[in-house]
């Protein structure tokens, strides 16, 4: 089932909304300069990995304006063409309420904000997901759809639900955006589809509360006095008026914040263990029986204890790149104590056994020069080729080799060695804090200060 909303009704005097208009023309030529490689399919990857956001690299030089890059990239038609429809629906009434600059701080600001709820759940929901590139403006559009919801709660808005078939008419614009945020909490801690769901959620929530802040003193010049007080409020509500939120609205805003807010506080074991995030950016190209040439490239990230006893290493969606490291990394080059502080050229020509597969050795034969390892042992960067047996496997863990992949050319290159404290702290504070301001804003009713009659 899918809901997809159409014009809203506010009853609000509209001016041209330009930094909407704006924001929708610069995504859309963003997204074709970036995909044209790939006939406008998808992002290329090398623009995906340079400027997405990638949690396990927050603490890096460029970690924070990652974050900014990343609110203007998408990965595929589909995905630009829902975001810049939402924005449109509801970003035109928000920025005619706030008027331009507020709205673009409310917009980029909610973009941080989901940036920062998502790595905050990335410990929650499973550590690996430091290392996934994350982009879009879902995260900042999120932040929009917080504000609407907050300015106009009880407006009118026309929506298709297609089941498969089109079913369409008129509702409540609070109770399709407490709709669809209930989706995105309950896809968020599913782990459905590859979506940051939570960043979603961090976004929406940073909204609505960032409007409050931003839109209070608009709201009092437009009212025409200070303050909408409760009482005030039930005179409106004698006469069929309803200001702000509803209660059930209220509550599982209340609710949802208490419930991401009670997950971080599970998160604080693992960051009291510290352990070491590596991230490595490694390009690859690869000859097969099937395809004369492919090239990849993807970051992976390694997670050491603190005294460096164990690694783990996050799961890797990139076929070609993946083969190399396990190859690599079974076979201790890209790990290595004994080769702490190690300069120059490595060769090896023999059967390894790949970590996880002890019963199935595979042929690997590796030329790496200008290798070069921290005085930890961690690969810091290192360029060759390399030819290795491919294995495939079944449900049952029942390997065959079926393939000989020849790498032509590889490089490596450690672009973070971080502790985790260091890469998490300021999210989970900025996320805390944002949550905590969420709830006292609905607990206090201050919603009841800025949102229009309805």
């Amino acid at each position: 089932m899918m809901m997809l909303p159409g014009d809203v009704y506010p009853g609000i005097i509209r001016r041209r909304p330009w930094i909407t208009y704006f924001l929708i023309i610069i995504n859309s030529i963003i997204y074709l300069l970036t995909s044209y490689k790939s006939s406008f399919l998808q992002i290329d990857s090398d623009v995906l990995w340079r400027y997405s956001f990638v949690p396990a690299l927050l603490s890096t030089s460029d970690g924070w304006l990652r974050i900014l890059t990343s609110m203007f990239l998408h990965g595929y038609p589909l995905h630009i063409i829902f975001n810049m429809y939402f924005l449109y629906i509801f970003g035109r009434d928000v920025e005619t309420f706030l008027g331009s600059f507020r709205y673009l701080v409310l917009y980029i600001a909610s973009g941080f904000l989901a940036a920062f709820v998502h790595t905050s759940m990335s410990l929650v929901m499973g550590i690996d997901n430091l290392g996934i590139p994350a982009l879009g403006a879902s995260g900042a559009i999120s932040g929009v759809l917080g504000a609407f919801l907050m300015l106009f709660p009880g407006v009118r808005m026309s929506i298709c639900i297609f089941i498969p078939f089109p079913i369409c008419g008129n509702m409540s614009s609070t109770l399709f955006i407490i709709f669809w945020f209930i989706l995105q909490i309950i896809y968020g801690y599913l782990q459905l589809g590859g979506v940051a769901f939570f960043a979603h959620v961090g976004g929406f929530l940073g909204g609505l509360a960032l409007v409050y802040y931003l839109g209070r003193d608009v709201a009092h010049q437009i009212f025409g006095y200070k303050y909408f007080n409760i009482s005030f409020n039930s005179v409106y509500s004698f006469f069929g008026y309803r200001r702000g939120l509803s209660s059930i609205a209220r509550f599982i805003l209340i609710f949802s914040a208490t419930l991401i807010l009670l997950s971080l506080f599970t998160a604080f074991s693992l960051i009291r263990e510290n352990p070491i995030v590596n991230t490595l950016y490694i390009k690859a190209s690869v000859t097969t029986s099937s395809e004369a040439y492919r090239s990849s490239e993807a970051a992976v990230v390694i997670f050491e204890e603190a005294n460096r006893s164990r690694s783990t290493v996050a799961p890797i969606a990139d076929d070609i790149v993946r083969v190399l490291f396990n190859r690599l990394y079974s076979a201790g080059y890209i790990i290595n104590t004994s080769l702490a502080g190690y300069q120059g050229s490595l060769y090896f020509s023999g059967y390894i056994r790949l970590i996880g597969l002890i019963a199935h050795p595979v042929r690997l034969i590796m030329n790496m020069t200008e290798a070069v390892y921290t005085d930890k042992g961690v690969i810091k960067e290192g360029v060759g080729n390399a030819q290795t047996d491919l294995l495939t496997c079944d449900v049952y863990g029942r390997c065959s080799i079926t393939d000989y992949w020849y790498y032509r050319y590889f490089s490596i290159r450690l672009i973070n060695s971080s502790p985790l404290y260091d890469i998490i702290m300021i999210p989970m504070v900025l996320t805390i804090i944002s949550l905590l301001v969420v709830i006292y804003i609905l607990i206090a009713r201050k919603d009841l200060e800025i949102s229009y009659i309805s």
